[in-house]
């Protein structure tokens, strides 16, 4: 296909790789938004999973401490038996009081390692609880995930292939002027957020609202040359000689 040079032409040109870009922009935000979603709801479970397994390690500490004040109590009991079984063979006062004394001793034992074995025991229990609920909101968290993901795979399929149809019409409509426009062209478009190519409205520039020179005005008027706006360098063009999808229609 021929490049075309006539001001008008390529103008007619821009408007419509305008309007083309603007559509693939729509998708890619749409396809960008999508797959952030999905990353940030695995980082989440990721994240929730990682927590969950720190938990059921510090399960396993609290259980092992347990099992160890558990026996420590157990010895304490034996001890308490020992001494009992001892006083009943004691013959002489003093040794009473000693064994008696001892017993004392090992029953304060016996009384501060049971309430530490119980509040362990209450604390281990509330603790697995909490651990069930977590696991069961993972649990969750995983199956939305999935969902998520599945239902999004064909949202996705459609999103790069409407992309593939649209670069394909903007590929073709893009050979139609110069290369070198082209790339000047994408460069004011991402700069001016999607507004490279903008009507003069009275004397002013559409896009950011600056007054154009007279002798601008007057080349945009006659489209005798293609024109830049002096602030913001966007194309510039007769709003009546376009419309809507950027066709030329009247001089």
């Amino acid at each position: 296909m021929a490049v075309v040079t006539d001001p008008r032409q390529v103008l007619d040109v821009l408007r419509k790789l305008q309007a083309i870009d603007d559509e693939i922009h729509d998708v890619r935000e749409s396809r960008s938004s999508m797959i952030g979603n999905l990353a940030r709801l695995n980082t989440v479970l990721t994240q929730r999973g990682n927590q969950l397994v720190e938990m059921r390690a510090k399960l396993g500490e609290a259980e092992t401490w347990f099992a160890k004040k558990s026996l420590d109590l157990e010895l304490e009991r034996e001890k308490l038996t020992k001494a009992k079984a001892k006083m009943t063979v004691v013959s002489r006062s003093r040794e009473y009081v000693a064994v008696n004394r001892e017993l004392d001793n090992i029953r304060k034992n016996i009384g501060h390692r049971e309430d530490e074995v119980e509040r362990l025991s209450t604390a281990i229990a509330e603790f697995r609880t909490t651990i069930e609920s977590e696991d069961e909101k993972v649990r969750d968290m995983r199956a939305l995930a999935e969902t998520e993901e599945s239902s999004s795979r064909e949202s996705l399929a459609e999103m790069e292939s409407k992309i593939a149809e649209v670069n394909t019409r903007r590929n073709k409509i893009a050979s139609q002027i110069d290369s070198k426009l082209v790339r000047r062209y994408e460069k004011i478009f991402k700069a001016r957020e999607g507004s490279a190519v903008v009507p003069i409205i009275g004397d002013a520039c559409g896009g950011c609202q600056m007054n154009a020179p007279p002798r601008l005005v007057e080349q945009i008027m006659r489209s005798s040359s293609l024109i830049q706006c002096p602030y913001c360098n966007r194309y510039m063009y007769q709003d009546t000689a376009h419309n809507e999808d950027g066709d030329v229609v009247s001089v």
